[in-house]
């Protein structure tokens, strides 16, 4: 008699497994589409539909801005190499007015160098005057 029992146990441990099993055979036997979905590859449950539609419109959005973004990253990249071009120009400018600039400083420090000798010009040139009165017999003033 235990044994009897077993066995009906066994048959039922063993179909555990495949319970349901002749379920999906019989379903593929019949028709094959989805339940939201039609073969035209709309979505029949209006719910899901709406949720399409704003996700399509979203990665619409995004794709947008997507686009936005790089045009605006073209646009400051042009921009940095346009004003990377006028600095090289603004310091080419400025190294040629510190040449100009080294080259005045020289210029006027030779001038100063000759300043003492040129303040002395007047006062050498009234002895010159005095010492020819004296040679030629003139009185001065």
């Amino acid at each position: 008699m235990a044994e009897a029992k077993r066995k009906p146990l066994e048959n039922n441990e063993s179909n555990v497994g495949l319970e349901g099993f002749d379920q999906i055979f019989d379903d593929e036997e019949g028709e094959v589409s989805a339940p939201d979905a039609t073969t035209s590859g709309v979505v029949s449950d209006p719910y899901v539909q709406a949720q399409v539609e704003k996700l399509l419109e979203r990665f619409s959005e995004l794709i947008a801005l997507s686009v936005d973004q790089r045009v605006e990253s073209s646009r400051m990249a042009t921009q940095l190499i346009e004003n990377q071009r006028q600095l090289i120009a603004t310091q080419q400018i400025l190294i040629k007015l510190m040449d100009k600039s080294i080259e005045l400083t020289r210029h006027i420090s030779s001038i100063e160098e000759r300043l003492p000798a040129v303040f002395e010009l007047p006062r050498i040139v009234e002895a010159m005057r005095q010492k020819l009165a004296a040679m030629e017999g003139i009185e001065t003033r």
